[in-house]
Protein backbone atom coordinates (compact mmCIF):
# COMPACT_ATOMS: atom_id res chain seq x y z
CA UNK A 1 0.00 0.00 0.00
CA UNK A 2 1.30 3.86 -1.10
CA UNK A 3 0.72 6.66 1.07
CA UNK A 4 0.84 10.29 0.25
CA UNK A 5 0.98 11.07 3.80
CA UNK A 6 2.86 10.54 6.83
CA UNK A 7 1.28 10.75 10.00
CA UNK A 8 3.37 10.73 13.21
CA UNK A 9 2.68 10.74 16.87
CA UNK A 10 4.19 13.43 18.07
CA UNK A 11 5.46 14.34 21.98
CA UNK A 12 5.30 17.86 23.27
CA UNK A 13 5.55 17.46 26.98
CA UNK A 14 3.42 14.62 29.41
CA UNK A 15 0.43 13.93 28.28
CA UNK A 16 0.23 15.94 25.16
CA UNK A 17 0.71 13.25 22.18
CA UNK A 18 -0.61 14.91 18.51
CA UNK A 19 -1.05 13.35 15.71
CA UNK A 20 0.39 15.76 12.61
CA UNK A 21 1.45 14.87 9.33
CA UNK A 22 5.38 15.56 8.60
CA UNK A 23 6.87 15.69 5.27
CA UNK A 24 8.20 12.49 4.21
CA UNK A 25 11.91 12.37 4.04
CA UNK A 26 14.10 12.08 1.09
CA UNK A 27 16.69 9.04 1.27
CA UNK A 28 20.11 10.21 1.68
CA UNK A 29 23.08 8.65 0.54
CA UNK A 30 23.18 5.10 2.05
CA UNK A 31 20.12 5.24 3.63
CA UNK A 32 16.77 3.93 2.31
CA UNK A 33 12.77 5.21 2.60
CA UNK A 34 10.74 2.63 4.89
CA UNK A 35 7.55 2.52 5.08
CA UNK A 36 6.47 1.54 8.42
CA UNK A 37 4.14 -1.28 9.16
CA UNK A 38 4.58 -2.52 13.02
CA UNK A 39 6.08 -0.41 15.80
CA UNK A 40 5.65 -1.54 19.30
CA UNK A 41 5.50 0.85 22.68
CA UNK A 42 8.10 -0.02 25.35
CA UNK A 43 8.08 0.73 28.38
CA UNK A 44 10.60 4.06 27.72
CA UNK A 45 8.14 5.31 24.97
CA UNK A 46 5.22 5.08 28.15
CA UNK A 47 7.95 6.97 30.49
CA UNK A 48 8.56 9.96 27.87
CA UNK A 49 4.13 9.68 27.55
CA UNK A 50 4.03 10.35 31.17
CA UNK A 51 6.45 12.48 32.83
CA UNK A 52 8.32 14.03 29.71
CA UNK A 53 11.26 13.38 30.75
CA UNK A 54 14.07 10.73 30.82
CA UNK A 55 16.16 10.80 33.55
CA UNK A 56 17.67 14.32 34.12
CA UNK A 57 16.92 15.13 30.25
CA UNK A 58 13.17 16.52 29.75
CA UNK A 59 11.46 17.31 26.31
CA UNK A 60 11.46 20.93 25.09
CA UNK A 61 7.77 21.81 24.22
CA UNK A 62 9.27 24.45 20.97
CA UNK A 63 11.14 21.07 20.23
CA UNK A 64 8.54 18.11 20.20
CA UNK A 65 9.75 14.35 19.28
CA UNK A 66 8.13 11.57 17.22
CA UNK A 67 8.12 7.91 19.57
CA UNK A 68 8.61 4.81 19.04
CA UNK A 69 12.00 2.34 18.66
CA UNK A 70 10.64 -0.94 17.88
CA UNK A 71 10.01 -0.81 14.42
CA UNK A 72 10.11 -2.88 11.57
CA UNK A 73 8.69 -1.86 7.86
CA UNK A 74 9.31 -2.56 4.15
CA UNK A 75 11.77 -0.98 1.97
CA UNK A 76 9.86 1.94 -0.17
CA UNK A 77 13.09 4.11 -1.59
CA UNK A 78 16.24 3.69 -1.96
CA UNK A 79 19.19 6.44 -1.88
CA UNK A 80 22.29 6.66 -3.58
CA UNK A 81 25.24 3.87 -3.17
CA UNK A 82 22.44 1.21 -1.54
CA UNK A 83 23.33 -1.93 -3.18
CA UNK A 84 22.23 -4.89 -0.17
CA UNK A 85 18.90 -3.68 0.07
CA UNK A 86 15.90 -3.66 -2.87
CA UNK A 87 12.62 -2.07 -2.65
CA UNK A 88 9.93 -4.20 -1.11
CA UNK A 89 12.45 -5.73 0.88
CA UNK A 90 10.70 -6.19 4.59
CA UNK A 91 13.46 -5.09 7.09
CA UNK A 92 13.44 -5.08 11.32
CA UNK A 93 15.01 -1.51 11.83
CA UNK A 94 17.70 -1.41 14.70
CA UNK A 95 17.25 2.23 15.68
CA UNK A 96 20.36 3.19 17.32
CA UNK A 97 22.69 4.72 14.95
CA UNK A 98 26.39 5.00 16.25
CA UNK A 99 29.04 7.71 15.28
CA UNK A 100 31.26 5.21 13.50
CA UNK A 101 34.80 6.72 14.21
CA UNK A 102 34.89 6.08 18.05
CA UNK A 103 36.65 3.93 19.80
CA UNK A 104 32.85 1.63 21.03
CA UNK A 105 32.25 1.61 17.34
CA UNK A 106 35.74 0.57 15.73
CA UNK A 107 36.75 -2.08 18.13
CA UNK A 108 36.66 -5.96 17.04
CA UNK A 109 33.70 -7.02 18.22
CA UNK A 110 31.85 -3.65 18.63
CA UNK A 111 30.29 -2.35 21.37
CA UNK A 112 28.82 0.11 19.32
CA UNK A 113 26.12 0.28 21.86
CA UNK A 114 27.95 2.29 24.48
CA UNK A 115 28.95 5.01 21.62
CA UNK A 116 28.98 8.43 23.50
CA UNK A 117 27.41 10.10 20.12
CA UNK A 118 24.52 7.20 19.51
CA UNK A 119 21.13 8.57 18.32
CA UNK A 120 18.39 6.76 19.43
CA UNK A 121 15.06 6.87 17.85
CA UNK A 122 12.56 8.25 20.00
CA UNK A 123 14.97 9.45 22.61
CA UNK A 124 16.42 12.19 24.15
CA UNK A 125 20.21 11.84 24.44
CA UNK A 126 21.90 14.00 21.73
CA UNK A 127 18.60 14.54 20.88
CA UNK A 128 15.47 14.70 20.79
CA UNK A 129 15.33 12.07 18.12
CA UNK A 130 12.40 11.72 16.32
CA UNK A 131 11.24 7.57 16.32
CA UNK A 132 9.29 5.22 14.46
CA UNK A 133 6.20 6.13 15.60
CA UNK A 134 5.40 7.48 11.86
CA UNK A 135 4.32 6.08 8.37
CA UNK A 136 7.23 6.98 6.97
CA UNK A 137 11.28 7.31 7.59
CA UNK A 138 14.42 7.23 6.06
CA UNK A 139 17.09 5.05 7.88
CA UNK A 140 20.99 3.79 7.16
CA UNK A 141 20.56 0.71 4.97
CA UNK A 142 22.86 -1.03 7.35
CA UNK A 143 20.76 -1.19 10.12
CA UNK A 144 17.98 -2.45 8.60
CA UNK A 145 17.95 -6.04 8.55
CA UNK A 146 16.08 -8.43 5.99
CA UNK A 147 13.34 -10.59 7.62
CA UNK A 148 12.41 -13.89 6.08
CA UNK A 149 9.47 -14.77 4.68
CA UNK A 150 8.47 -16.62 7.60
CA UNK A 151 8.67 -13.17 9.75
CA UNK A 152 5.15 -11.07 9.93
CA UNK A 153 6.01 -7.20 10.84
CA UNK A 154 4.76 -8.17 14.29
CA UNK A 155 8.16 -10.08 14.48
CA UNK A 156 10.02 -7.82 13.37
CA UNK A 157 9.36 -5.04 15.57
CA UNK A 158 10.04 -7.77 18.14
CA UNK A 159 13.63 -8.25 17.70
CA UNK A 160 14.23 -4.97 19.19
CA UNK A 161 13.34 -5.98 22.68
CA UNK A 162 14.51 -9.70 22.24
CA UNK A 163 17.86 -8.04 21.01
CA UNK A 164 18.24 -7.03 24.41
CA UNK A 165 17.77 -10.20 25.98
CA UNK A 166 20.02 -11.94 23.26
CA UNK A 167 23.04 -9.37 23.36
CA UNK A 168 22.29 -10.24 28.01
CA UNK A 169 22.17 -13.16 27.42
CA UNK A 170 25.48 -14.33 25.51
CA UNK A 171 27.26 -11.92 27.83
CA UNK A 172 26.88 -14.12 30.75
CA UNK A 173 27.81 -17.39 31.58
CA UNK A 174 24.08 -19.32 30.69
CA UNK A 175 25.19 -22.82 28.75
CA UNK A 176 23.85 -26.26 28.59
CA UNK A 177 22.70 -27.50 32.04
CA UNK A 178 22.58 -23.89 33.45
CA UNK A 179 20.38 -23.37 36.09
CA UNK A 180 18.49 -19.56 35.56
CA UNK A 181 16.47 -17.22 37.48
CA UNK A 182 14.41 -14.02 35.85
CA UNK A 183 13.16 -10.90 37.89
CA UNK A 184 10.57 -9.85 36.01
CA UNK A 185 7.96 -11.45 33.88
CA UNK A 186 6.93 -7.99 31.19
CA UNK A 187 8.25 -8.74 27.70
CA UNK A 188 11.96 -8.37 28.28
CA UNK A 189 11.73 -10.64 31.16
CA UNK A 190 9.82 -13.04 29.27
CA UNK A 191 12.04 -12.76 25.97
CA UNK A 192 15.28 -13.26 28.28
CA UNK A 193 13.80 -16.80 29.15
CA UNK A 194 13.50 -17.76 26.15
CA UNK A 195 16.73 -16.67 25.14
CA UNK A 196 18.71 -18.53 28.04
CA UNK A 197 16.49 -21.58 26.91
CA UNK A 198 17.95 -21.37 23.39
CA UNK A 199 21.43 -21.16 24.82
CA UNK A 200 20.53 -24.24 26.68
CA UNK A 201 19.57 -23.54 29.95
CA UNK A 202 18.34 -26.63 32.21
CA UNK A 203 15.62 -24.85 33.90
CA UNK A 204 14.85 -21.66 33.95
CA UNK A 205 12.70 -19.70 37.10
CA UNK A 206 10.78 -16.57 36.38
CA UNK A 207 9.40 -14.71 39.16
CA UNK A 208 6.89 -11.43 39.54
CA UNK A 209 4.07 -9.93 41.80
CA UNK A 210 1.84 -9.91 38.65
CA UNK A 211 -0.36 -13.52 38.74
CA UNK A 212 -1.29 -12.83 35.25
CA UNK A 213 1.64 -12.41 33.51
CA UNK A 214 2.87 -15.61 35.71
CA UNK A 215 0.35 -17.25 33.97
CA UNK A 216 0.95 -15.94 30.50
CA UNK A 217 4.72 -16.75 31.01
CA UNK A 218 3.24 -20.40 31.61
CA UNK A 219 1.89 -20.54 28.19
CA UNK A 220 4.27 -19.00 26.44
CA UNK A 221 7.31 -20.86 27.64
CA UNK A 222 5.57 -24.10 28.81
CA UNK A 223 8.79 -25.40 30.25
CA UNK A 224 9.58 -22.79 32.55
CA UNK A 225 8.93 -22.63 36.38
CA UNK A 226 6.58 -19.93 37.68
CA UNK A 227 6.86 -18.35 41.08
CA UNK A 228 4.42 -15.81 42.44
CA UNK A 229 6.14 -13.30 44.94
CA UNK A 230 4.78 -11.15 47.47
CA UNK A 231 5.03 -7.42 47.58
CA UNK A 232 8.43 -6.42 49.34
CA UNK A 233 9.01 -3.19 51.40
CA UNK A 234 12.75 -3.34 52.93
CA UNK A 235 16.03 -5.25 52.05
CA UNK A 236 15.81 -7.40 55.01
CA UNK A 237 12.46 -9.18 53.41
CA UNK A 238 13.94 -9.40 50.09
CA UNK A 239 17.06 -11.75 51.66
CA UNK A 240 14.18 -13.33 53.82
CA UNK A 241 12.21 -13.83 50.38
CA UNK A 242 15.58 -14.88 48.35
CA UNK A 243 15.73 -17.92 51.02
CA UNK A 244 12.31 -19.09 50.32
CA UNK A 245 12.35 -19.14 46.92
CA UNK A 246 15.49 -21.27 47.01
CA UNK A 247 14.07 -23.67 49.31
CA UNK A 248 10.75 -24.13 46.50
CA UNK A 249 12.86 -24.22 43.43
CA UNK A 250 14.25 -27.48 45.39
CA UNK A 251 17.63 -25.86 46.68
CA UNK A 252 19.02 -25.50 43.23
CA UNK A 253 22.01 -23.74 42.71
CA UNK A 254 21.25 -20.56 40.79
CA UNK A 255 23.90 -20.12 38.02
CA UNK A 256 22.82 -16.84 36.36
CA UNK A 257 20.11 -14.25 37.72
CA UNK A 258 18.84 -11.55 35.20
CA UNK A 259 17.24 -8.58 37.07
CA UNK A 260 14.67 -7.31 34.72
CA UNK A 261 12.80 -4.84 36.95
CA UNK A 262 15.10 -1.96 38.11
CA UNK A 263 13.04 -2.39 41.17
CA UNK A 264 15.83 -2.03 44.45
CA UNK A 265 14.60 -4.96 46.32
CA UNK A 266 14.77 -7.00 42.93
CA UNK A 267 18.42 -6.45 42.30
CA UNK A 268 19.16 -7.16 45.69
CA UNK A 269 17.48 -10.72 45.32
CA UNK A 270 19.28 -11.26 42.56
CA UNK A 271 21.92 -11.33 44.33
CA UNK A 272 21.17 -13.29 46.94
CA UNK A 273 19.60 -15.37 44.60
CA UNK A 274 22.09 -16.16 42.70
CA UNK A 275 24.52 -19.12 44.14
CA UNK A 276 28.46 -18.18 45.05
CA UNK A 277 30.83 -17.67 41.69
CA UNK A 278 27.37 -16.98 39.71
CA UNK A 279 26.63 -14.34 37.73
CA UNK A 280 24.00 -11.22 37.93
CA UNK A 281 22.62 -9.61 34.78
CA UNK A 282 21.44 -5.87 35.37
CA UNK A 283 18.84 -5.33 32.26
CA UNK A 284 15.85 -3.42 34.01
CA UNK A 285 16.41 0.30 34.36
CA UNK A 286 15.36 1.67 37.64
CA UNK A 287 16.25 4.84 40.10
CA UNK A 288 19.97 6.63 38.97
CA UNK A 289 21.38 5.17 42.04
CA UNK A 290 20.47 1.83 44.21
CA UNK A 291 21.23 0.05 47.80
CA UNK A 292 23.46 -3.23 46.79
CA UNK A 293 24.09 -6.37 49.16
CA UNK A 294 27.77 -5.63 49.05
CA UNK A 295 28.64 -8.39 52.06
CA UNK A 296 26.91 -10.68 49.53
CA UNK A 297 28.91 -9.54 46.71
CA UNK A 298 31.94 -10.19 48.09
CA UNK A 299 31.75 -13.10 50.42
CA UNK A 300 29.97 -14.99 47.35
CA UNK A 301 32.16 -13.49 44.96
CA UNK A 302 28.89 -12.88 42.84
CA UNK A 303 29.63 -11.26 39.20
CA UNK A 304 27.66 -8.50 38.97
CA UNK A 305 27.08 -6.87 35.14
CA UNK A 306 25.08 -4.01 33.54
CA UNK A 307 23.30 -4.65 29.94
CA UNK A 308 22.45 -1.35 27.97
CA UNK A 309 20.79 -2.15 24.63
CA UNK A 310 22.77 -4.23 22.33
CA UNK A 311 25.18 -4.25 19.64
CA UNK A 312 25.66 -6.95 16.76
CA UNK A 313 22.58 -8.84 17.92
CA UNK A 314 19.85 -8.27 15.20
CA UNK A 315 20.96 -10.76 13.04
CA UNK A 316 21.09 -13.41 15.97
CA UNK A 317 17.92 -12.39 16.98
CA UNK A 318 16.27 -13.14 13.87
CA UNK A 319 17.96 -16.60 13.07
CA UNK A 320 16.54 -17.59 16.60
CA UNK A 321 13.38 -16.69 15.46
CA UNK A 322 13.79 -18.16 12.49
CA UNK A 323 15.00 -21.39 13.66
CA UNK A 324 11.83 -21.64 16.16
CA UNK A 325 14.57 -21.56 18.99
CA UNK A 326 12.42 -18.72 20.32
CA UNK A 327 8.92 -18.50 20.39
CA UNK A 328 7.11 -14.35 19.68
CA UNK A 329 3.85 -15.95 18.45
CA UNK A 330 1.18 -14.61 21.42
CA UNK A 331 3.42 -11.50 22.95
CA UNK A 332 1.91 -8.87 20.78
CA UNK A 333 -2.03 -9.38 23.07
CA UNK A 334 -3.08 -5.60 21.67
CA UNK A 335 -2.93 -4.27 18.22
CA UNK A 336 -3.82 -0.29 16.73
CA UNK A 337 -3.76 1.36 13.70
CA UNK A 338 -1.58 4.08 13.61
CA UNK A 339 -4.11 7.36 13.66
CA UNK A 340 -5.15 5.71 17.08
CA UNK A 341 -2.07 6.03 19.07
CA UNK A 342 -3.44 7.61 22.00
CA UNK A 343 -5.61 5.18 22.68
CA UNK A 344 -2.89 2.80 22.39
CA UNK A 345 -1.34 4.84 24.82
CA UNK A 346 -4.02 5.73 27.08
CA UNK A 347 -4.18 1.23 27.87
CA UNK A 348 -0.15 1.25 28.01
CA UNK A 349 -0.87 3.70 31.38
CA UNK A 350 -3.29 1.69 32.78
CA UNK A 351 -1.17 -1.71 33.24
CA UNK A 352 -4.52 -3.78 32.70
CA UNK A 353 -4.20 -7.69 33.25
CA UNK A 354 -3.76 -9.32 30.00
CA UNK A 355 -1.79 -6.43 28.07
CA UNK A 356 1.41 -7.61 27.48
CA UNK A 357 3.01 -6.10 24.21
CA UNK A 358 1.24 -2.97 22.44
CA UNK A 359 1.71 -2.40 18.69
CA UNK A 360 0.67 0.45 16.69
CA UNK A 361 0.89 0.63 12.79
CA UNK A 362 -0.45 -1.54 9.63
CA UNK A 363 0.18 -5.21 9.90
Amino acid sequence: MVYQTNTAAVLYQAHDLRMEERPIETPGNGEVLINIRATGICGSDLHYYLDGTMGPLKLDPSAPMILGHEASGIVAQLGSGVTELKIGDRVAIEPGRGCQECRYCKQDGGEYNLCPKMKFLGSLRQGPNDGSLRRYASFPAYLCHKMPESMSYEDGALIEPLSVAVYAVDRTPVKQESIVAVLGAGPVGLLTAAAAFAQGAKSVLILDINASRLEFASKYLPNIETMLLPKIASLDEAQQQSEKIQKAFDSQEIDVTFECTGVVVCVNMAVHLTRPGGSVMLIGLGKPSTIMPTNAIITKQVNIQGNFRYANSYPKSIQLVQQEKIPLNGLVTHRFALEDTLKAFELAKQNAEGVMKIQIGDF
